[in-house]
């Protein structure tokens, strides 16, 4: 892809310029990345920073990340920082760090082809996600997000007549349904699906309108993908997609 000037709300570079040269997986032809990867205006290095409070619990060299490393931050969701210079990591394991904080220098270690930075963001159970959402400040580390799964489960509950309390479990999963293009293609809970997913950073499920069609499809199997279902676009317990979305496994 071509070099794309990114505005952040949560700089990852100090100089705070963003030029992306290789963008997540849902929105990259190569499925597997899963990350951003960014370089200074004009191609420049630049220093490389945390884009939240965390504790380091990785500062170490690999041969495909280079020097690279990883924050721990509220929620046990992980950010990381791949491909950094030879010589420059600035903390080490243990070290507690605020927002802001130098990192290391922008490079070319590891698996690289010129000197950039490598961004990812993982969940607690070591997911990727979206990094954009983070940068814009659409998205944070807080545990208050959590109200936005209890909301989901909320809402998943009410549409399929569950005991509506936010906390998915056996009973849930009994009444849950099977959703695809073409089976409760418009059920009421399509929607609350669409949202959710969107929310986790798919956004190739496009404007959430409630009808399961195309867009819906692609959107399911890139989450089917990402954690270890059977990719057929289709929602059901036995394929473990409901019990994923429910966080039941």
């Amino acid at each position: 892809m071509s070099v794309k000037k990114i505005v952040v709300k949560e700089p990852v570079l100090k100089k705070g310029e963003h030029y992306l040269t290789s963008d997540y997986k849902t929105r990259d032809t190569r499925s597997s990345h899963n990350g951003m990867d960014m370089i200074g205006k004009n191609k420049s290095i630049d220093d490389v920073i945390a884009i939240s409070d965390g504790i380091v619990i990785t500062s170490t060299y690999s041969s495909s990340a280079g020097y690279y490393v990883e924050i721990q931050h509220e929620n046990n969701y992980i950010s990381r920082y791949l491909h950094l210079k030879k010589g420059s990591l600035k903390v080490k394991k243990g070290d507690k760090i605020t927002k802001g904080t130098i990192l290391g220098t922008m490079g070319n270690t590891g698996n690289s082809n010129g000197a950039h930075l490598h961004f990812a963001i993982y969940n607690a159970k070591r997911t990727p996600l979206d990094p954009l959402p983070y940068l814009l400040g659409d998205k944070n580390f807080s545990t208050n997000q959590d109200n936005t799964f209890q909301e989901f489960v909320k809402n998943i509950q009410n549409s399929l007549g569950a005991k509506v309390d936010g906390i998915p479990g056996p009973e849930t999963l009994k009444k849950t349904i099977t959703i695809s293009a073409k089976v409760n293609r418009k059920h009421k809970v399509v929607k609350y699906l669409q949202e959710y997913l969107n929310y986790l950073g798919y956004s190739s499920i496009g404007t959430p309108d409630g009808i399961a069609g195309p867009k819906f499809t692609k959107a399911i199997k890139e989450y089917q993908k990402d954690h270890n279902c059977v990719v057929d676009g289709v929602i059901t317990k036995q394929n473990k997609t409901w019990k994923n979305l429910l966080k039941l496994l």
